[in-house]
């Protein structure tokens, strides 16, 4: 008896296992129907964007050989034009302006339509800052400017992956007047009074006129890891900037003397991490007045990456420029990106490229509290000067330029009268707007 119970509640407990989806038979395993249900998972499930910016949504399907999945905005296949909108790969755009209500994406399976998974939106007038996590003080790399406090800063944007800012701050031998934020080209990795001939002077002068001096700088001499800067994705070229401008609210916060003004240069690729702090973070309620030199190099990515517009007639004796990158340009822009972008650029990705641009739809150009002044090089031919024309000739506030710089090339503070002419903008012009 003892036996025939004990071979009873074996074959019951095969019986268990099989139905329960446990035991292999004949080599496959055998699955019951709750495991096979059809499951949907969205990557991310909540994001954050301003008007105009786009993200890339994915969406994994289980319990199906099919992955395909139908995207939809707020219920609607596709989405539409007051809630944003999404293609077939997942990349959605943000509205224009801030929609009434929540807006959600939604990742059908199309094997099962009942099988979903969404993720909300959260939309606002402008892109969303990031936060400083940390901030410390550091031993300064390197000569020139004497006398400094060094500080890294842990800066963690939406969607992006943290990384770490340093700054190089001078202070006046009295009371300050305000505040200048110097930044290099490129993806900003280095400092300011290294990078140009004369970067020293510029930075001297405005020191020695009473302001703070703060140079900026994404890597070099600090470390030398990230030789792209901010530009170092994925993420994409907006998204990325939001970096510089997360670092400068904590300058405007901390290092800024209360009641004085924040200013700010960059030189090419630096003008263009400026101009996305203005145009896409509204940092114009912080930033007194700019001086963006040789670009922003970034205002139309969609131009510089596929290459389709005319060129453009520039102020300063060069004649007509195009505004298309070179293959050093376009390698750049592929490092904000988890592939090469730029490079391989077609008009499939247009919309893309508009959007992440300095000028996209839905960024600010009316910066009343802001302002800007441009400076070319009349020796740079490259696309820089018709690109920053882009943004500049869009400008509807207060602006002063374009001033050309008859014998200076990309790098204006390469030659001493470049560097001067800088130097004295800022000084003249750093002022709490009325």
């Amino acid at each position: 008896m003892k036996s025939q119970s004990i071979v009873l509640s074996f074959a019951l407990f095969l019986v268990l296992l099989v139905c329960c989806g446990v035991v292999q038979l004949n080599g496959q395993d055998s699955h019951s129907a709750a495991d096979g249900d059809i499951k949907v998972k969205i990557s991310p499930t909540s994001i954050s964007l301003g008007v105009g910016a786009n993200q890339q949504f994915s969406a994994t399907v289980q319990g199906s050989s099919n992955p395909a999945v139908q995207w939809e905005v707020n219920g609607v296949v596709g989405g539409n034009s007051e809630v944003g909108t999404i293609g077939n790969s997942g990349l959605y755009f943000a509205p224009v302006t801030v929609p009434t209500g929540s807006v959600t994406v939604t990742a059908v399976a199309q094997e099962d339509l009942s099988a979903s998974a969404s993720a909300s939106v959260n939309l606002f007038p402008t892109d969303p800052l990031g936060t400083v996590n940390r901030s410390s003080i550091i031993d300064c790399q390197g000569g020139g400017l004497q006398h400094a406090t060094c500080y890294s800063l842990e800066v963690e944007c939406p969607g992006v992956a943290g990384f770490t800012t340093y700054l190089k701050v001078n202070n006046p031998a009295t009371g300050s007047q305000g505040t200048v934020i110097f930044g290099i080209g490129t993806g900003g990795s280095g400092l300011y009074e290294n990078s140009f001939t004369d970067g020293t002077l510029t930075v001297q002068t405005v020191l020695d006129a009473g302001f703070t001096t703060a140079q900026i700088t994404f890597g070099a001499p600090f470390n030398t890891a990230t030789p792209n800067g901010w530009l170092t994705g994925p993420g994409g070229v907006r998204h990325l900037a939001c970096r510089y401008a997360t670092a400068a609210q904590w300058i405007y916060t901390n290092i800024r003397t209360a009641g004085a003004p924040l200013c700010a240069t960059g030189n090419s690729g630096g003008s263009a991490a400026i101009t996305y702090a203005l145009a896409e973070y509204g940092e114009s309620n912080i930033l007194s007045m700019v001086e963006p030199t040789s670009g922003p190099p970034m205002a139309r990515l969609d131009y510089g990456c596929i290459c389709t517009q005319p060129a453009q007639t520039t102020p300063c004796g060069q004649g007509q420029l195009s505004l298309c990158y070179t293959a050093q340009d376009a390698e750049l822009i592929d490092s904000a990106y988890s592939t090469p972008l730029c490079s391989n650029a077609t008009s499939d990705n247009s919309a893309q490229l508009l959007s992440d641009s300095v000028v996209a739809p839905g960024s600010s150009l009316d910066y009343s509290e802001t302002f800007t002044h441009i400076v070319f090089g009349g020796q740079d031919t490259s696309p820089a000067v018709p690109q920053g024309l882009q943004w500049f000739d869009g400008v509807t506030s207060r602006k002063g330029g374009p001033v050309c710089v008859a014998d200076a090339p990309h790098e204006i503070p390469d030659v001493h009268d470049g560097a001067l002419r800088i130097a004295n903008d800022l000084i003249t012009n750093c002022r709490l707007q009325p």
